[in-house]
């Protein structure tokens, strides 16, 4: 629960602050950075070093990219029964299969479930939302806007972006006898200022603005992205056999709201920025409640475990 309030008071200090323009307008881009380059690797490193791999560490990769190609087929579907227009899918193609695994994903899953499940959560964010980000983001965006795609340019995205690179390097680490404890306890004091600083920084960028016309492709994107994406990654768990705790993650990890990073790749792009700042706003709020409730309701039904 202290967590949990943690996440919740570090949003509101976000908001407060941006409605008082105390911090500068980039204050959220370089919060982000710093996620990106220090605190996130630091994680990932402290958990990775010290994880037991096996096979069911590839699970969150499928389960992610399972997720993530059924929901852009039932968008494709909603947007030609809907006649929608092609900026309209584009950015429903971005915002409800690409969920924010990392920067909201691994702060509520760890409070909700627990520390034991932040290995599965960066497993499942980067083999699977941030590669997917990177090429079918990158792939949805060509389509849509007449861009050339190039492999080598996808490639240097992965292969140099810091926590990607963590990755590797603790799972290096993890085969050569994990990390010295002096290195363990420090990168783990850094790791431990992800959680205030990432929601800090998205209460600083938190923005509610939604035009009529975009009202109903919020509502059936968000729909999918909460309800039916994590609906469907539970029905398909409740028939195996994992640890509660992973498949308790696996679930809430396809419940998150949609990614920042797609959004603000949609209005890069010119494509429909303010339906992409309502999703992203609007679904933030509402993943602050109904990943908690899909956490509840696992808890409650004895669905998994």
């Amino acid at each position: 629960m202290s967590a949990l309030l943690v996440i919740g008071l570090c949003v509101l200090l976000g908001v407060v602050l941006a409605r008082l323009r105390i911090f500068p307008d980039n204050a959220p881009q370089v919060l982000n950075l710093y996620v990106i380059w220090v605190a996130l690797p630091a994680l990932i490193l402290v958990n990775l070093a010290e994880f037991s791999f096996s096979l069911q560490a590839l699970v969150p990769m499928v389960t992610a990219w399972s997720a993530l190609l059924v929901s852009a087929l039932l968008v494709w579907i909603l947007c030609k029964v809907m006649n929608w227009d092609r900026a309209t899918r584009c950015v429903l193609m971005l915002l409800v299969p690409l969920g924010n695994t990392s920067f909201v994903g691994i702060p509520m899953v760890s409070a909700l479930v627990g520390e034991a499940a932040i290995p599965y959560t960066i497993l499942y964010d980067q083999l699977g939302s941030f590669l997917a980000l990177a090429t079918y983001g990158t792939l949805v965006i060509a389509m849509h806007s007449g861009e050339t795609v190039k492999a080598s340019n996808i490639a240097r995205k992965v292969l140099f972006f810091p926590p990607f690179v963590a990755l590797i390097v603790g799972s290096v680490i993890n085969l050569t006898g994990g990390l010295p404890t002096a290195l363990n306890q420090s990168l783990a004091m850094i790791g431990a200022t992800l959680v205030p600083v990432v929601m800090l920084a998205v209460g600083l960028q938190w923005r509610f603005r939604l035009e009529p016309q975009d009202s109903i492709p919020m509502v059936w994107g968000l729909s999918i992205k909460l309800v039916l994406a994590p609906l469907g990654v539970a029905l398909v768990f409740a028939g195996v056999q994992y640890p509660a705790v992973f498949e308790q993650t696996m679930v809430l990890e396809a419940a998150m709201a949609p990614m920042i990073s797609a959004g603000a790749l949609a209005t890069l792009h010119q494509q429909r920025p303010n339906l992409a700042s309502a999703m992203v706003g609007y679904g933030i709020l509402a993943g602050f409640i109904t990943v908690p409730a899909w956490w509840w309701l696992l808890n409650e039904s004895g669905l998994l475990g």
